[in-house]
């Protein structure tokens, strides 16, 4: 029996300890590697060509006569789609229509008959849409290299003439440093373009609406209608007026620019809201193009720059063709210029009209 007391002994304690095991960390989990959703949009690039079936783009009549038209339509979709090719968006086939007007090429958008869209930008701003605006055009960029980025618009400076009353409203926005009170500005002798003209007249209207409750040019006392602004700019230097304008494309202000002369004397009392010349728009069937991800804005203005400017002969900062191939011929790019506008393209969104939809309402025209 004392013998098997300790054999007994050794066997309980063995049998105690079957039920357990020795605690171990548990194995680090690995995190799933990233992998790319179905459909997921990544920018455009020469890894990353965005491929097309198919692009339907519709451009604007913009007074073209029908053999101008009947050429843009023959050439255009060979001309687009080697230069989409150029920039990384390689499509199969591309489609060009001609819209019969601004208002006919924005239901197609609506509707989701075009793809994209290229219009002026007062008929795109004076519809309702919900199609999107990649690209805006107007003056600003013309003397730029091609490679580079490009503010544009059209922006007016109002300035003050070096006539006594001119510069007695220099000094009263000078010493004040504010705006000149409406009886002041219509006292003053205005030089101003024909009532049509965008920068030399409507939107000075909208300016005046905007600080003075609602007045135009049209309420203005005195005023002299000049053909240009180099003959309104001669007027402004021979004293034949006190407050004048001047285009010169897009202009930037910095708070305290008010109150330099660059020339003359002269002082610039304000500036207009900025406005565009065409738009490219989206059409809202096609959330696919204006996925902020894919970034499809540098590669269609790209693409714009190069039918309308390059000629063979712009190249890089190291000395490399801006483009590929050998660019375009005069009459070439110029039709293009004819169809997509005279001025270059830069990146814009549809916020950037709503100056162009104010002065649109102020005029009676809001959108239809």
């Amino acid at each position: 029996m004392r013998r098997l007391l300790p054999l007994l002994l050794a066997m309980i304690l063995l049998l105690s300890g079957c039920g357990r095991r020795a605690e171990t960390p548990p194995e680090p989990v690995e995190p799933p590697p990233e992998t790319e959703e179905p459909g997921e949009s990544r920018a455009v690039s020469p890894e990353n060509p965005l491929l097309l079936d198919s692009l339907r783009i519709e451009v604007s009549r913009s007074g073209l006569d029908s053999g101008r038209l009947m050429e843009a339509a023959r050439r255009l979709p060979e001309l687009l789609r080697s230069a989409l090719a150029d920039c990384h968006i390689q499509v199969d086939m591309v489609q060009v229509t001609i819209g019969s007007s601004p208002a006919a090429t924005v239901q197609a958008l609506n509707e989701g008959s075009v793809d994209l869209a290229v219009l002026p930008a007062e008929g795109f701003a004076g519809q309702e849409t919900e199609a999107e605006v990649l690209l805006a055009s107007g003056p600003g960029g013309e003397d730029l290299p091609l490679w580079t980025d490009c503010a544009v618009g059209f922006q007016t400076a109002i300035w003050a003439a070096s006539t006594d009353y001119g510069l007695k409203l220099a000094g009263r926005a000078g010493k004040e440093g504010g705006l000149p009170a409406w009886e002041e500005l219509d006292h003053a002798r205005w030089g101003l373009l024909g009532p049509d003209s965008l920068p030399g007249r409507r939107a000075v209207d909208l300016y005046l609406a905007d600080n003075y409750e609602g007045n135009a040019t049209a309420d203005l006392s005195h005023v002299a209608v000049y053909e240009d602004f180099d003959r309104l700019f001669q007027a402004a230097a021979d004293g034949e007026i006190d407050v004048f304008l001047a285009d010169g494309g897009i202009v930037e202000f910095g708070e305290g620019d008010r109150g330099e002369t660059p020339s003359g004397g002269f002082f610039r009392l304000g500036e207009t809201e900025r406005f565009y010349e065409m738009v490219l728009a989206v059409s809202p069937a096609r959330e696919d193009l204006s996925a902020p991800e894919l970034n499809l804005r540098d590669p269609l203005m790209h693409t714009l720059t190069q039918l309308c400017w390059y000629d063979g002969s712009q190249t890089l900062p190291d000395g490399t063709p801006a483009f590929s191939g050998n660019g375009y011929d005069a009459e070439t790019l110029a039709l293009c210029r004819d169809v997509f506008g005279s001025c270059r393209y830069a990146w814009a969104e549809n916020e950037d009209l709503l100056p162009t939809r104010r002065l649109l309402a102020l005029e009676g025209r809001a959108a239809e």
